[in-house]
């Protein structure tokens, strides 16, 4: 189904480039080639790219395309999965170039191997893939996407059905059951983490998260291959860049700390009279070096640090018995300084009431002046939405942050 096609444009281009955007399959089409024995892994992109040309494949030239792969070096097969440029503007999907991620909403499901042949599904949103996998391949042999209501019972297990019309079911024993795609999150070492969980609750106690280095990633991703070039380029540029600027600035200080300790140990001054006098001399030396020092530090901070305010906010939810966390934030719009709207959701309403509780307690936010927008949600969880007035930082707290954070910013355009 189509997103609403205000929806990337509603937030800032900052908060975009930390957004993996999933593109539901059933806009997909997807072909399973076998690879020549002969073809060394770095190839199989071009080899992709050059099955774009096939006729049979797709009656759009590959430029139009907005296409990615995944290949399997074991089981020597590639699937190539792609949709026209034009459709996805037509469905509202525009501004790609800002997020961090593009790719289709059926990647997890080949982000690990399957230990028998196995018939999987994967539900997001409005769409139900399946995909049919042989023992050890993390290519499937065939994958379809339909479009479906979550919330009608009848539906989704009719097109279950559908789906399962497709395949060989002789030929793959393993049938299971529905999944649901969740949240994609990305660690500093530019992990991805696809949040899935099982549509039936008896499986709840299942860990279903997958995780795909950033590196792998790219494959799947369906923006042009100049500007994924460019992309890779670009971050691995601005990290650089970061950790250059972060040791400048620290460097300058400690120069700067060096010159004062010399210049003062260098006074010799033989009454007091001398030395008060040499101290109401260096008396504007002195501050407006203490400006300086106050002008990087507002440099290095910047007006807006959103990754800072977040974990400032997240270090304050709950885990369940089992350590998994029983809130999540999809969204966090900074309207300034301090103002923000946070989206997210929770196990339930008492848990999202109990987070906000706690931050106002430790003295992170203000006493919001109305309770946050909740509503249930089809897998059991609830939404929420609020706007919030953060509190400026204690002094005793602000080093053990800056410690914390400084290796992962180095990192944070990177992957």
């Amino acid at each position: 189904m189509a997103e609403d096609p205000e929806k990337a444009s509603d937030f800032p281009v900052g908060e975009l480039r930390e957004i993996t955007l999933l593109i539901p399959g059933e806009h997909f089409f997807c072909e399973t080639l076998s690879v020549p024995p002969e073809l060394n892994v770095e190839d199989f992109q071009e080899f992709a790219r050059q099955a774009l040309d096939l006729d049979s494949f797709s009656p759009y030239p590959a430029e139009q395309l907005a296409w990615g792969f995944h290949g399997c070096e074991v089981a020597r097969k590639i699937i190539v999965f792609a949709t026209p440029f034009i459709k996805l503007r037509q469905l509202g999907w525009q501004n790609l170039e800002f997020f961090r991620r593009v790719v289709p909403s059926f990647v997890s499901l080949m982000a690990r191997e399957y230990q028998s042949a196995t018939i999987s599904f994967l539900l997001h949103d409005e769409t139900l893939t399946a995909a049919a996998f042989d023992r050890e391949s993390t290519v499937p042999e065939a994958l379809y996407s339909l479009p479906v209501d979550p919330a009608d019972q009848e539906d989704l297990e009719s097109v279950r059905g559908k789906l399962l019309a497709m395949f060989d079911l002789a030929r793959f024993g393993q049938i299971d059951e529905i999944l649901v795609a969740g949240d994609v999150t990305r660690s500093g070492d530019g992990v991805f983490a696809f949040e899935n969980e099982w549509l039936d609750s008896d499986h709840a106690e299942l860990d279903q998260a997958v995780s795909v280095p950033g590196e792998e990633l790219w494959s799947f991703d369906v923006r042009p291959l100049d500007f994924k070039l460019q992309e890779r380029k670009r971050r691995r540029q601005a990290g650089l860049r970061w950790k250059g600027v972060l040791g400048s600035v620290i460097g300058m200080a400690a120069l700067f700390l060096v010159f004062i300790a010399l210049k003062i140990g260098a006074v010799k001054l033989d009454d007091q009279k001398l030395i008060e006098q040499a101290k109401s001399e260096r008396k504007p030396e002195v501050m407006a070096s203490m400006e300086l020092l106050r002008k990087l530090e507002e440099n290095k901070m910047g007006g807006i640090d959103p990754i800072d305010s977040i974990q400032r906010i997240m270090v304050h939810r709950d885990s369940d018995q089992k350590g998994d966390p029983t809130l999540y934030l999809t969204s966090a719009e900074f309207k300034s300084r301090y103002e923000l709207e946070l989206k997210g959701k929770g196990r339930t309403a008492a848990s999202i009431n109990d987070f906000f509780k706690k931050l106002v307690e430790n003295e992170v936010l203000e006493t919001p002046k109305k309770r946050p927008e909740m509503k249930s949600l089809a897998d059991g969880w609830v939404s929420f939405d609020a706007s919030i007035q953060m509190k400026d930082r204690k002094p005793e707290d602000s080093t053990a942050t800056d410690q914390a954070t400084g290796g992962e910013k180095s990192a944070s355009e990177e992957g």
